[in-house]
C-alpha cells in the first residue's frame, strides 16, 4: 500500500506541476497481483520492426537483469487494455482507466516525444512533434532528457515499464507538461544514443 501510495502521489506532482519476454505462464484473470511482480509492459524511444516506436513485456530476472520480449502496439495496446491474456497483466486490468488516461490513442503519439517532425514522408503529414532539440531534431534535447528521467528513460534504448510507462502517458495527455516538455530546448551532444548494458531483447 506504501509503494502504491508513494507512485499515485509521484504521478500527480509528475503531470500537474508547471514548476518543476516471453510469457512464462498466466494467472487467472481476477487473482490478486503477488508483491513480487517480474512482469510489465513498457516502450523505448526506438523504431521496432512493425512500430515507429518499440514496445515490449518487461522480465525481470531473479538476478536483476531484464528480458525484454517485443510486441507490436496493437497488442501493447490490448495488453495494457486488459483485452489479451498477459502475465504482465494477470487481473485484466485496464491501466489506461486507471492512471486517468482517456484516450488509448495517445501510445501512437509516443513518437511526438523524440522527434521535432513526423520521420516518415505520408500523406496528410501529422501535427509537429515536441522535440525542441535545435542540433538534432531527431531526439530530446537534455533538458527534456531531465524531464523523461523521472519516468526511467535516460537515453533513447531505455525502456519504460511498468507504473512509469502509464504515468508517462497520463502526462502526455496534460496541456501543462506537453507545454512545460516543448519548452525546454537545450542543445544536445549525442551522448543518449548509447544502448543499455547486457540486457536480453527478443524479438
Amino acid at each position: 500500500m506504501k509503494k502504491t501510495a508513494t507512485l499515485i502521489i509521484f504521478f500527480l506532482c509528475l503531470c500537474f506541476s508547471v514548476k518543476a519476454q516471453d510469457d512464462e505462464g498466466f494467472a487467472t484473470f481476477g487473482e490478486d497481483l503477488v508483491e513480487d511482480q517480474k512482469d510489465f509492459l513498457g516502450f523505448m524511444l526506438l523504431p521496432g520492426s512493425s512500430d515507429l516506436m518499440r514496445f515490449y513485456q518487461v522480465h525481470i530476472n531473479k538476478d536483476g537483469s531484464f528480458k525484454y520480449t517485443q510486441l507490436t502496439m496493437d497488442s501493447f495496446v490490448n495488453r495494457a487494455a486488459g483485452r489479451e491474456r498477459t502475465i504482465a497483466n494477470p487481473n485484466g486490468v485496464n491501466f489506461f482507466s486507471q492512471f486517468g488516461i482517456k484516450n488509448p490513442g495517445i501510445v501512437g503519439e509516443l513518437w511526438k516525444l523524440r522527434y521535432k517532425e513526423y520521420p516518415y514522408q505520408t500523406k496528410g503529414q501529422p501535427e509537429p512533434g515536441w522535440s525542441n532539440n535545435a542540433e538534432y531534431p531527431e531526439m530530446p534535447s537534455p533538458a527534456q532528457f531531465e524531464m523523461l528521467k523521472q519516468f526511467g528513460i535516460e537515453r533513447l534504448s531505455s525502456v519504460c515499464y511498468g507504473d512509469l510507462c502509464f504515468m508517462l502517458l497520463s502526462c502526455m495527455e496534460n496541456h501543462d507538461w506537453v507545454s512545460r516538455y516543448k519548452g525546454q530546448a537545450l542543445s544536445n551532444g549525442g551522448e543518449n544514443f548509447s544502448s543499455d548494458g547486457d540486457d536480453v531483447f527478443v524479438d
